[in-house]
C-alpha cells in the first residue's frame, strides 16, 4: 500500500517537457534583424501540420514558454492555437540563444501545477537543453532538432533534480505523417 502511494506521488510530480524548434523561417538578410525573421508561408503550413500531429499524439500543454524571437513566437502561437487555445504563452529571453542550458533549466518557471510544458526555441541551444535534461550535461547527447522538430522528455521537476527520460524525438516529417494518418 505504501509503495502505491509513493508511486502515485512521484508520477503526479513529474513534468513532460516538449522541446520544439521553431519552424522554417526567412533567410537572414540585410535590413532585417535576426530577431525579426518571420516564418515563411511554407514554415507556417508545415508547422501547422506538425502541431496537428502533436494533437493526434495527445499533446496538450498546460504551459507554453517561448523565445521572444519572431520565428519562435509565431511557432508557439501556431502550436498553442491547435493544442491548447486557452493556454497563455510566456516569452523568456532565456530561450533566445546563448544562454547555457543549465541556466535555462533553472530559469524556466511554468505554473506550479503544470505537468505538460512546451518550450519553443532555437538550435543549438534546444539540443543542448535536451541533453542537459536527460543527462545533467549539455554536451553528452545534444539532440539535432530539425525545424519544427519536437522531443518529449519527462523530468522530475523544473528545474530537474535528476536525469530525465526521453519518451520520443520526432522529426517534422514524422509528425506531419502522424497528422495525415489521423485525418
Amino acid at each position: 500500500m505504501a509503495w502505491a502511494a509513493i508511486l502515485w506521488f512521484e508520477e503526479r510530480m513529474s513534468v513532460v517537457v516538449y522541446l520544439m524548434r521553431h519552424g522554417i523561417a526567412e533567410e537572414p538578410s540585410r535590413g532585417v534583424s535576426d530577431a525579426d525573421r518571420a516564418l515563411t508561408d511554407d514554415g507556417v503550413r508545415k508547422t501547422t501540420r506538425v502541431a496537428e500531429g502533436l494533437r493526434a499524439l495527445g499533446v496538450v500543454p498546460d504551459a507554453i514558454l517561448s523565445s521572444p524571437l519572431r520565428r519562435a513566437d509565431e511557432t508557439a502561437r501556431i502550436a498553442g492555437g491547435i493544442l491548447a487555445p486557452d493556454c497563455e504563452i510566456t516569452f523568456t529571453p532565456l530561450l533566445a540563444g546563448d544562454t547555457p542550458p543549465e541556466a535555462i533549466a533553472k530559469g524556466l518557471r511554468p505554473p506550479r501545477a503544470a505537468r505538460q510544458v512546451m518550450v519553443v526555441g532555437h538550435q543549438p541551444g534546444l539540443g543542448e537543453l535536451a541533453s542537459y535534461l536527460m543527462t545533467g550535461a549539455a554536451d553528452v547527447s545534444p539532440l539535432p532538432f530539425k525545424k519544427a522538430g519536437v522531443a518529449a522528455i519527462e523530468v522530475d521537476a523544473l528545474p530537474p533534480h535528476s536525469a530525465g527520460l526521453l519518451h520520443w524525438f520526432l522529426s517534422p516529417g514524422h509528425l506531419r505523417a502522424i497528422a495525415d494518418s489521423h485525418k
